[in-house]
């Protein structure tokens, strides 16, 4: 009876101890199961701002997807839900890359801008959609209209750049200004920037130091407000082609109106002649004007000027025959045919033969047709919408072209008819019609061109390398530095966003496709002889 009631216990207990081992196998199974795997984990790809995000609060930040095994916290929903009305821009966050769980969970790998938060958070089921705990986010906001709905411009209006959120009334459009306070505080003010400050992951500022450009002066040619602070932002765009490299975004309060400067009239009425312009077409004299001044000395106010001559040797027919029309005009002839030598076809008041000293004659002119002028831009991706190309997206500013380059390039403006096609002047030169290459054959020698030998260049949409080499420019720097835009003009995109009859004096839409480059920036070319006025600015 004993041996049964051993045999007995050692059965029950060798039992207990089956049921106990497949308990615990059994429970290292369930735990094992509560732990997600990741079945995709990709980098996110389009265009960067439109994964800028917010957090919504409603999801912790994690070391990775919160639910596969490992994941600590690294934010709590909390902390994360007091970002999300933030009052700084510094607040704003990138998402970068996406993973998605064998149980359809999607996270997303995210970093603030000021870099102190960076981890995987709950994005929700459906993989490029936000949702969970963040949701997309518009880091700028278009300024609300200006209560100064008036499309006049008040030249002589004094402009307080202080403490405005509204757009810029035409006024404040229409002003040119300076940089307040030049000096190298990163603070919006002092300095430009690729974009407001903190609203693009990475994009910093375009000078660290504005003190070289305190004389400069700029006009605005955007302007928007940062969604967090709801200040007001404006592009700029020097004056100058000289000061381009300033160009960029800053603070309107970090400007001030630039007082135009008091002219000063040194006009001699006992040595010379001042000759002024009068629109034919509208009978309004030209704010133009030249003077000529004789080489004699001892002549007096109301002398007669008879045959004297200037330093150059000229006479005052000669210098106003041999000066020509203000820019954009041309003499009116009263037979329709080329100036005469003796101003005889012109008509003059009062007559230049009898023209005194301390006179001003004036001269009938006509506008001649418009200049046609260029915009430019890039393809987003291949054959599909274009964007907008300002001169701070440049690494130079926009390319400068002599006005030889210019005339050569673009369609002149004395001759009839007054309509141009687009194909005649922008096909591109590689495509075996020179003839029709007039701007692209001009373009490729402009200021700071370069080549880039076949392979140096790649499509950031397609990944792929150029199997030709291409002549382009240079533009801003991206991944820290370690590559640059390169922008090369695109005859085929241009033709495509241009109605091909254009009037003369039109704006051309000139697109180009970017490629992303790691070669290094080469040194800065000059030419005192090319400017940007072939540019709509």
């Amino acid at each position: 009876m004993k041996n049964t009631l051993k045999k007995s216990l050692f059965v029950g207990v060798a039992a207990l101890g089956l049921v106990a081992a497949v308990g615990t196998a059994n429970a290292t199974q369930a735990s094992a199961k509560s732990y997600a795997k990741v079945t995709s984990n990709k980098a996110l790809g389009g265009d960067a701002t439109s994964r800028n995000v917010n957090f919504t609060g409603k999801s912790a930040l994690y070391t990775k997807a919160g639910t596969l095994r490992g994941a600590r916290v690294k934010a709590s929903k909390a902390v994360l839900g007091s970002f999300a009305n933030s009052k700084s821009s510094q607040h704003n966050v990138r998402a970068y890359r996406v993973a998605t769980t064998n149980r359809g969970s999607v996270y997303y790998k995210i970093v603030s801008f000021d870099g102190a938060y960076r981890g995987w958070i709950y994005g929700g089921k459906t993989s490029g959609v936000f949702g969970g705990g963040v949701e997309q986010y518009n880091t700028t906001t278009a300024p609300a209209a200006n209560a100064d709905t008036s499309s006049s411009v008040n030249s002589s209006a004094s402009i307080n750049t202080q403490g405005q959120t509204t757009g810029l009334s035409a006024t404040q459009k229409a002003a040119t200004y300076k940089i307040a306070n030049p000096g190298t505080t990163n603070d919006g003010t002092e300095v430009t920037y690729t974009y407001p400050a903190w609203t693009q992951y990475k994009k910093g500022r375009v000078i660290t130091d504005s003190t070289p450009y305190k004389d400069a002066t700029f006009k605005v040619t955007d302007e928007t407000t940062r969604t967090r602070e709801g200040d007001l932002w404006v592009k700029i765009e020097a004056t100058d082609a000289a000061n381009s490299k300033a160009n960029g975004w800053i603070l309107y309060s970090g400007l001030k109106q630039a007082t135009p400067a008091t002219p000063v009239d040194t006009f001699n009425a006992d040595t010379s002649v001042k000759i002024a312009y009068r629109d034919a077409t509208t009978g309004k004299v030209l704010d133009k004007t030249n003077t000529w001044t004789t080489a004699s000395t001892g002549t007096k106010q109301g002398n007669a000027v008879n045959a004297l001559v200037n330093n150059a040797g000229y006479s005052l027919t000669q210098y106003l025959v041999n000066t020509g029309a203000p820019s954009g005009y041309t003499f009116k002839t009263t037979d329709g045919k080329s100036v005469a030598s003796n101003a005889s076809n012109l008509t003059i008041s009062p007559v230049i033969t009898g023209a005194k000293f301390g006179d001003t004659l004036t001269v009938d002119v006509t506008p001649t047709a418009a200049q046609t002028k260029v915009a430019f831009y890039y393809e987003t991706t291949s054959g599909s919408s274009i964007a907008a190309l300002s001169a701070s997206d440049f690494a130079y500013g926009y390319p400068a072209m002599t006005a030889d380059q210019q005339s050569k390039a673009l369609p002149d403006t004395k001759t009839t008819p007054s309509t141009f096609n687009v194909s005649k002047y922008f096909d591109d030169y590689d495509l075996g019609n020179n003839a029709n290459a007039q701007f692209i054959n001009q373009f490729k020698d402009a200021t700071n061109s370069y080549t880039a030998s076949a392979g140096q260049l790649t499509d950031p949409t397609t990944g792929k390398t150029t199997g030709l080499p291409k002549s382009g420019f240079f533009g801003q720097s991206l991944n820290n530095g370690t590559q640059r835009y390169f922008y090369v003009f695109d005859g085929q995109a241009t033709k495509a966003n241009n109605a091909d009859l254009q009037t003369k004096g039109a704006t051309v839409k000139v697109v180009m496709q970017r490629f992303t480059t790691t070669l290094p920036l080469p040194a800065q070319e000059t030419n005192a002889n090319a400017n940007t006025d072939y540019i709509a600015k």
